[in-house]
């Protein structure tokens, strides 16, 4: 009688006499078992139970996929993720493109991303064909293989076959649901959700999102008119120069249902994913709704102030690759560090204890995957990195003095950076923080 048969034989007679005596026959594989949930353990800080237990991130964006072609920065993505590895990154946060994704009429559709040469992140020269869904498996397949962790986002991007994706949505919030379901779905398919730590809805709310535009219509509403004397007393109530919230009630109360929409539906059809919406502006308009469904605060920090901006002339400047002299806003940006340093300093430590504070208020990590510096910077003769080398480097320590759980060294953490070849300088401040 062969073995596997006689051993079949031996387990079924094992199993009846088990029943005939009340006992339960053998356990079932446990491989096929329900996951039973880990005991609760309280600790002095909340990373210290997550894994990782301290997050080094790289903003890859969408440049992973518009950069995936031959001779591009992504072009293996095997070797783009053994370059993480060797600077100490253990995470990568990338653009899922949930916006195409949604609208494809097969997994096996080929799209087309259109060429931008100058643009600041993710250029490419021309238009390029992609098949999406199969990129993206193979760059989730690729970073799962080295013990990579993933940030998925949406940065709202479209493509020549579905264009306008955030205006088709604007007023369809199943349609943006289902959107990021079939993309879930897709990796979960493919059993690549495991190693996804967080997913952000829509990258910085509202700015990339495909309801900014019904946001920003709740602005021109006004006031229902009120009596003299209301006014006055509203007035009365506000010191003078006190800050008040940049939205609207109608803004205020649309943003906390939107999320106390879509937060749930998520956690509810993925209980082992986390869920968030980044954020990097209108944090105390956030905040103030005592919201407790974040399960990761992700805030965006920057140098920008009314003192950095109006003296270095930032916000008008033209920010692309194109050809521009830049030395005045060089000239400018020395005269702001010189000037009004340690206030900028003092400013950054106010906005990590403000982050801190508002993730130990909600119970939710903190992570800040862009920050630090400008939001734009350049690979250019005129512009200087070694001030902003050095500012960065002093940010990830004061993050992790606040407990962040992730940082980034910068938003220019990509192959095609000049910086990108500094290995031992990348491996020096994600080492730091990975101690922390």
């Amino acid at each position: 009688m062969p073995s596997t048969r006689r051993d079949f034989i031996q387990a079924a007679g094992l199993a009846i006499a088990g029943a005939a005596i009340g006992r339960p026959a053998a356990a079932a594989d446990p491989a096929e078992a329900p996951a039973r949930p880990r005991p609760l353990r309280f600790a002095a800080d909340m990373r210290d139970g997550l894994n990782p237990r301290r997050v080094t991130n790289a903003m890859w964006d969408y440049s992973w996929l518009t950069q995936h072609y031959p001779g591009g920065a992504f072009a293996d993505f095997g070797r783009a993720a053994d370059e993480l590895v060797e600077r100490g990154f253990n995470t990568v946060r990338i653009d899922a493109f949930p916006l195409v994704i949604g609208a494809l009429g097969s997994d096996e559709e080929t799209i087309t991303i259109p060429g931008n040469p100058l643009a600041n992140w993710g250029m490419s020269d021309v238009d390029r064909p992609h098949a999406i869904v199969r990129e993206l498996v193979a760059f989730m397949r690729a970073v799962k293989e080295r013990g990579l962790s993933v940030i998925l986002s949406s940065w709202g991007k479209d493509c020549k076959e579905y264009p306008d994706r955030k205006l088709a949505l604007a007023k369809d919030r199943d349609g943006f649901r289902k959107c990021w379901e079939r993309t879930l779905d897709i990796l979960g398919s493919h059993d690549l959700l495991g190693h996804v730590i967080y997913v952000d809805l829509d990258q910085e709310f509202p700015f990339f999102s495909p309801f900014k535009e019904e946001l920003n219509e709740l602005a021109k509403q006004t006031s229902a008119s009120r009596s003299a004397e209301a006014a006055m007393e509203e007035v009365g109530q506000f010191e003078q120069g006190l800050t008040r919230l940049a939205w609207k009630p109608a803004q205020m109360e649309y943003v906390r249902r939107l999320f106390s929409e879509m937060l749930p539906h998520f956690q509810s059809r993925y209980p082992r994913l986390r869920f968030t919406y980044s954020l990097t502006s209108f944090f105390k308009e956030v905040r103030s709704m005592g919201l407790q469904l974040f399960d990761v605060l992700e805030l965006h920090l920057w140098i920008h102030s009314p003192r950095f901006d109006n003296r270095t002339g930032f916000q008008k400047l033209t920010k692309d690759r194109g050809e521009h002299d830049y030395k005045d806003y060089a000239d400018r940006v020395a005269a702001a560090l010189d000037t009004v340093g340690p206030m900028l300093a003092k400013e950054m430590e106010n906005k990590c204890a403000f982050a801190q504070a508002w993730s130990e208020e909600i119970a939710a990590p903190v992570v800040t995957t862009e920050a630090w510096g400008p939001w734009w910077h350049m690979d250019h003769p005129d512009l200087d990195w070694g001030w902003l080398r050095d500012w960065c480097e002093q940010c990830m320590t004061l993050a992790a003095g606040h407990k962040f759980w992730g940082v980034t060294p910068w938003n220019y953490s990509h192959p095609y950076w000049k910086n990108w070849s500094d290995v031992a300088w990348y491996r020096q401040v994600n080492g730091r923080f990975l101690q922390s």
